[in-house]
């Protein structure tokens, strides 16, 4: 599986701040938003099991939600409102980067107002 970039940063929006995590590999890119807050979900995650039909809805792309799962020893990102099982675009990477998003977002600024 290929090395996946991860990074964090706040941005300020017009209502509150949001804090956009941005993975990368070799020829693709997703940001994703969420409130500082529901970034704590995190930690749901590695607890979901999708053999049982549990992921962790968290963040959003474009406006559409984001569902956080593990199966097989990979993290698997799905992208759409209508669940994971019905979504528009999925993303599979190594379980290391589940980790990798929580230290980059325990980074960013404690200040979020």
């Amino acid at each position: 599986m290929e090395h996946v970039a991860v990074r964090a940063e706040t941005q300020e929006g017009e209502r509150e701040a949001t804090v956009v995590v941005t993975l990368e590999g070799s020829s693709w890119q997703v940001n994703i938003r969420a409130h500082p807050r529901d970034w704590e979900r995190l930690t749901s995650v590695s607890d979901t099991d999708w053999s049982r039909r549990r992921a962790v809805r968290l963040g959003s792309v474009e406006g559409s939600a984001v569902w956080w799962h593990v199966s097989d020893d990979v993290l698997h990102l799905n992208v759409g409102d209508g669940g994971p099982e019905a979504s528009d675009l999925a993303f599979v990477v190594s379980l290391s980067a589940l980790r990798d998003v929580q230290a980059v977002v325990a980074a960013v600024d404690d200040d979020w107002g």
